[in-house]
Parts: C-alpha cells; sequence; structure tokens
C-alpha cells in the first residue's frame, strides 16, 4: 500500500454565499482516531441524526469504525437506538472500486469494498483523468429493513419491506468543474471550507438509469463522502469533528475573543433534553475553561430548528440547556456561575429550508457575562 502524506492545513480564505458567515482557512480532514462524522435525515417527525467514529487506523491502514443512530418511530414513539461496527482494509481503502454505502449489523468487513467515501485510486482516476468508473452498493440482504447506520440516512426515502430498498449499481462519474471546488462545512465547531471533486453521472440498475451527483473530500488518504444524490434520495454529513491539541485552550480563546462559542459536539436523544455519553469529553472541556477562569460566568443557550413547533421547540431548547447546566454544576462549577437560557428557533445561524441548514441550526451556545 502507498505511503500518505498527512492532511495539513492549506492557506486560503473564502466566504459562504448566501449565510453572511466568514469561512476559516481551507482545511482537509485527518483520519485520526475519534475522527467523528454526523449526517442528517429528515423524517415527518423531524430531523434526526447519526454519527460514524474512527475507532483506530491499524498500522496496516485497517480503519475500524464505530456507527450510532437513533431512528425515529414512525408512529411516534420511543426512537431506536441501533448502533455497530464497520472494518475497511488498507488495501480497499487504497485500490477499492465499490463504495458500500448501505450498511447494517451482519459482517464487520466486506472485501473490495470502501464504506465512508470512495478510494485513493478514484482520487488518483478523478485527477488524472477527469471521470473514474465505480459501484455504489445499497444492499442490506436479509437485514434490510434496518436502518441502522450513518449512510441510512436518506430523507424522502420510500423504505418499503423489501430486502435491499436501496440503490445498486455502477457506471462512471465524471467531474463537473476541471479542479475541486470548496464545500462548506462545520469542522469542530467552526465554518471552514474543504475541498472536494464535485462528480456526476448516470448510473445503471438494471434497465433503468439513476442520476448520481456526488461531492467527495479531495484528499487520497480520507476521501469523504460530503453529498451523495442518488436520483431523489440523498446522503448529507453536516457536521466533522476530529481531536484537538488543546481544546480548552480553543474554547478559551473563543470565549476571550468573542465571549461567544458555538457548541455542537453536545448530543442529546432524539427530541429530548437527555445528554448523550458521548458528550462527556466537550462538557469536561467547559468545565476545564471555567476552572482557569474563576471570574466569568456563563449563560447556557439551548437553539433548535424551527421543525416541531414554537411551543415545542422553545421547551426543548429550555430543557436541553438547563441539562446542560446541570452537567456543568456535577463536573464541580458553581450554579452561581451559570444560567441557561432557551431560544426555541427564534435565532438561527442559517436556513430552516435545508437539511444542512436545521443542522447548523440545532446547537448549544456559551455566551460569558
Amino acid at each position: 500500500m502507498k505511503t500518505r502524506l498527512p492532511s495539513v492545513l492549506r492557506l486560503a480564505l473564502l466566504f459562504c454565499s448566501g449565510s453572511g458567515a466568514s469561512l476559516a482557512a481551507t482545511m482537509v480532514i485527518p483520519l485520526v482516531q475519534g475522527l467523528t462524522v454526523v449526517g442528517a435525515a429528515s423524517e415527518r417527525q423531524g430531523d434526526y441524526e447519526s454519527t460514524y467514529t474512527i475507532g483506530v487506523v491499524d498500522k496496516d491502514g485497517t480503519m475500524h469504525v464505530d456507527t450510532s443512530a437513533e431512528l425515529p418511530d414512525p408512529a411516534g414513539g420511543k426512537a431506536k437506538p441501533v448502533s455497530f461496527n464497520r472494518d475497511v482494509s488498507g488495501n480497499d481503502r487504497e485500490y477499492a472500486r465499490t463504495y458500500k454505502y448501505m450498511f447494517s449489523a451482519g459482517p464487520q468487513e466486506y472485501p473490495g469494498t470502501t464504506a465512508l467515501g470512495t478510494s485513493a485510486a478514484v482520487i488518483d482516476d478523478l485527477r488524472t483523468a477527469g471521470n473514474a468508473t465505480v459501484t455504489l452498493d445499497g444492499k442490506l440482504g436479509a437485514l434490510g429493513n434496518l436502518l441502522g447506520n450513518i449512510f441510512a440516512l436518506i430523507p424522502g426515502a420510500d423504505v418499503k419491506e423489501a430486502a435491499d430498498p436501496y440503490f445498486s449499481g455502477s457506471g462512471t462519474i465524471h467531474v463537473v468543474e476541471s479542479t475541486p471546488v470548496p464545500y462548506p462545512m462545520i469542522v469542530n465547531d467552526s465554518l471552514v471550507s474543504l475541498t472536494a471533486w464535485h462528480v456526476k453521472g448516470d448510473f445503471s440498475q438494471g434497465t433503468a438509469l439513476a442520476p448520481i451527483d456526488w461531492y467527495i473530500l479531495d484528499d487520497p488518504g480520507n476521501p469523504l463522502t460530503l453529498r451523495l444524490a442518488i436520483g431523489k434520495d440523498k446522503v448529507e454529513i453536516v457536521r466533522i469533528s476530529f481531536p484537538l491539541d488543546n481544546p480548552t485552550k480553543s474554547l478559551e480563546n473563543s470565549l476571550q475573543r468573542d465571549q461567544r462559542a458555538v457548541i455542537y459536539g453536545i448530543y442529546f436523544d432524539f427530541n429530548s433534553a437527555t445528554i448523550k455519553p458521548r458528550s462527556t469529553p466537550v462538557l469536561r472541556t467547559i468545565a476545564d475553561v471555567m476552572q482557569n477562569n474563576a471570574d466569568w460566568s456563563l449563560t447556557v443557550e439551548g437553539h433548535t430548528d424551527n421543525i416541531g413547533g414554537i411551543a415545542a421547540n422553545q421547551d426543548l431548547s429550555t430543557r436541553r440547556a438547563a441539562a446542560v447546566r446541570t452537567a456543568l454544576i456535577e463536573l464541580g462549577i458553581s450554579e452561581k456561575r451559570l444560567l441557561a437560557s432557551g431560544f426555541g428557533a427564534s435565532s438561527p445561524r442559517d436556513t430552516n429550508a435545508t437539511l444542512v441548514g436545521r443542522a447548523r441550526n440545532r446547537r448549544v451556545e456559551l455566551t460569558r457575562q
């Protein structure tokens, strides 16, 4: 397997048209333990999110992925939590041309396929020839009714009781622009610009053709899918995070400079104020900042998208802000230094008309008093 140079920060400032928010320096995403990618889907009960997290990358390049999601109950009952694992060998990350974008509980490894994007070979083809031949594999086999991984997040999909309701087919993708394009993304709580190939193609499945519209991170070492539309179905990534050398200092600098910080790394159960355990590192970082700055007080703000009604969103945001305040008190921060307030959908940071926009609006913000 070839040795790939680590991703590095690129020096370019871009601006996000339509949102008014400036983008930080263009960057690529390192494939490291703790890298977490969050996707979002839309159902009639509201949007929900799912994650995959890199557990470890072995010396031979094998990538171990932990996936989790909470699937809304169509009848309106309690969401169903699901989680499982997936491995991708170093050889497949380098050379495989089958992107198994759907998977669930079952084999931990599917030889000859990639999981979270495509391979280095496909990126090399796009760079040198402007096209590449690939296969999209949406087969779930006997477990087709389990919508349990991050790429089970297909808004508007008409999921029947068939074993394999998702698209599988082959074709050639062609670059739309001659060079990679900027792609806005929330990375470590900041809006940045990634560099992506925008490709299209018509793929065959039996006698039918499906149009493909795909954005792929331009990094042979980590060619993540950022957005994939297959006909009317869509896979969309809404934010990415990876471990920072000093997260406490980074948050402290934001609160010192701006008196405000946007936090996306606090996760809640679907339509609930119950904080998920994987939020602990972020909560501890906030507590560390408060312990380092004994004269600071914070207001914890809860914000939602506009799905679910004004009263329901106001209530949910208030309860979530209160839950974060309680968690910080339990970590040793004086209750006198913490306030909590819910804003519902009244202070959006982006449009509520799109899946990505709504995901950016669902957040916790900290304001320093």
